[in-house]
Parts: C-alpha cells; structure tokens; sequence
C-alpha cells in the first residue's frame, strides 16, 4: 500500500494562502477614478433619461423700484467716502463691483433653464452632478419662490439651489431620498444668518 508523500516546510510555505489573500484586497482602498472617466461618467449623466424633470429661472429675480436704486446709490455713496477717507482705494473697487452686479441681478432676467433627475444624479443646465458628488437635501422657501437646496462634497459649488415651478416637492423627495439623506428643516450656516439679519437691517425697498 503507497503511503501518502509528507510535504516538506518549504512547498507548504510557498503555497498560497487564499484566505488571507482576499481579505488584503478587501482591506484596499479602491483607486479614485481618472479624470478621462469621471469625464465619460459626467457625459452619461448628461445624456441619462429624467425621471423627473422641470424648468425655472436660474436665479431668483424681482423687479426693483425706483426707491431701491436710489437707495443703493446711496449707501455705495457712502461706503466709497469712507474708503477714500481712510485711503482704503481697493475697497472702492470692490464697492463699485458689487452696485455693478447688483444693478444686473436687479435689471436683467434670469435664463430659464431645465433640471433633470436621473437614475445617476441631478442635471441642472448644462452641468450634471453624480450621486457620489451630493451629500444631502432640504427645501427652503425665500418669498414667494420654493427652492430646492442640495448639499455637495465638492469645492464649488458647495450648494445647488433650484427654483421649483411645476415640480411639487413629494416628487421630488420622493426621488431624491433613495439616494441621498433629507434635512426636514432648512441647514443655516453662520454666513447665511449673518446675511439674513443684514438684510433685515438694511432695507432697500
């Protein structure tokens, strides 16, 4: 009768060691995507089919009065005299940039432009944002005007904010709690009290 052959230590050393082979790849973090794919994944986005799909301003606008301009002009008046009188001229550049875009938010009409959700993320415009770019969600309203705000993990923009029209907000959360977590209040930050009780100081109309 064959007796079985005795492996010796060095074979049983060189042979693999599946277990502890797989839970090493496991334990590897995956490799972030190229630029060329995230490109390619931004594309398919873009070209997914909406679930749910709207369109609305850009931006919020209002027509202004008379009484806002003069109002501004006014305090951009005042706020170049103190810059000239402690020879703070770059901060009369700045003054002059803001009346500037404030005169165009509060003249020119915001484009109107189409918001999509898909089974990848959210296309606002020409710009698609994948479920890996987005953090969270909630719904604030400014006036009249419903926003959708969604949080994201990227530099800029840290905020998508959308303006509803047509769209009710159960369609839209109902979409958008699948893959992303819902604030049922509005989310502050300390800029966004800081800008609010501003404007509630400083009335232009």
């Amino acid at each position: 009768m064959a007796k079985p052959e005795k492996k010796n230590s060095a074979d049983s050393a060189k042979e693999p060691k599946p277990e502890k082979e797989s839970a090493e790849k496991l334990d590897r973090p995956e490799r972030p995507p190229t630029k060329e794919e995230l490109d390619a994944k931004h594309q398919a986005a873009l070209e997914a089919k909406p679930i749910v799909s709207w369109k609305s301003p850009v931006r919020i606008f209002k027509a202004r009065t008379k009484k806002y301009f003069t109002k501004t002009a006014l305090f951009a008046l005042i706020l170049i005299l103190l810059a000239v009188a402690f020879s703070e001229f770059f901060a009369v550049g700045v003054i002059f940039a803001l009346v500037f875009v404030i005169w165009v938010f509060a003249t020119v009409e915001p484009e109107v432009i189409e918001h999509k959700i898909t089974n990848m993320g959210i296309v606002t415009g020409r710009r698609a944002f994948l479920w890996d770019e987005l953090d969270s969600f909630w719904f604030d309203k400014r006036g009249d005007d419903r926003l959708l705000v969604v949080q994201t993990y990227l530099h800029y923009p840290s905020r998508l904010i959308l303006l509803l029209s047509t769209v009710d907000e159960k369609t839209i959360l109902d979409n958008l709690e699948k893959h992303l977590h819902y604030y049922h209040a509005p989310v502050y930050t300390l800029f966004d009290r800081w800008a609010a009780a501003l404007q509630k100081r400083i009335n232009l109309e």
